[in-house]
């Protein structure tokens, strides 16, 4: 399976407006099945940025970033995220390649720091697979939550997101199926969330305005689109917005669109 993912952050700051969009092509091919477990190697294509990464530094951490693929991972026969798969082997593989990438620019002393910098976030299996969860492509396709029993409306599903340079808020929402009666069922999550204490906190470094906190809402909003048929997942998206008066604006927008 080959999906197309389009990521777009829209952010305003005290009228300052940065935009930036990412545009790459995620492969998923079936390595291992069993009765409980499947794995599955994972391949990335990065297609475009914008805008494209000026920082020296940036960029050549971006190659290490890139190096993690590809990667072999593990999900339960539900598609739930279980483990990164022979983890180990898959860092050694990581750190060889690494080495070419320091070897291109000239072993110098920043980039060797910068790389075991890096090899010391994603050295940890738990640390790492934390660290993947933060980027909206991971957290969202791999997001298969339960439908909310009608009966029981104490209940709520949790999606962490992460907000870049703020922190992870926990979005508390419904699980809803919008046509139940369809060939292609449409399963929504739907959340409105006060800011979580530490947010706050974080914000109130940046703003300087005199602000309700607690009457500040941050919006999350995803589909799934499963074809019942063909029994695929064929489109997910994510729709993450905070705003504060007309200080700060942050939105998020992901779209998972497969290809074949």
């Amino acid at each position: 399976m080959i999906f197309e993912i389009v990521e777009e952050i829209n952010i305003m700051t005290n009228g300052y407006q940065k935009k930036l969009k990412t545009r790459f092509m995620i492969s998923f091919l079936l390595f291992n099945k069993t009765e409980d477990e499947r794995v599955y190697i994972i391949n990335k294509e990065k297609i475009n940025t914008f805008p494209v990464q000026e920082n020296h530094f940036l960029a050549v951490q971006e190659e290490f970033e890139n190096l993690n693929y590809p990667i072999k991972i593990k999900t339960d026969y539900k598609g739930h995220f279980s483990g990164i798969y022979q983890h180990e082997n898959w860092l050694a593989e990581w750190d060889l390649k690494a080495k070419a990438v320091i070897e291109r620019h000239k072993n110098t002393v920043e980039i060797i720091d910068l790389k075991n910098k890096y090899y010391d976030s994603i050295k940890d299996e738990s640390i790492f697979v934390h660290n993947k969860f933060k980027q909206p492509s991971w957290n969202i396709f791999f997001f298969n939550p339960p439908i909310d029993n009608v009966n029981l409306p104490d209940i709520g599903t949790v999606l962490n997101w992460d907000i870049k340079a703020v922190g992870i808020i926990p979005c508390v929402g419904r699980t809803t199926v919008l046509n139940p009666e369809a060939k292609e069922i449409i399963i929504s999550f739907d959340s409105t969330q006060k800011l979580t204490h530490n947010i706050i906190e974080t914000l109130k470094s940046k703003v300087k305005a005199d602000i309700r906190w607690d009457d500040q809402r941050i919006k999350l909003y995803t589909e799934s689109h499963f074809d019942t048929y063909d029994k695929k997942i064929k489109k997910k998206t994510a729709f993450f917005q905070f705003t504060i008066k007309d200080v700060i604006s942050y939105s998020e927008d992901v779209t998972i669109l497969l290809k074949n």
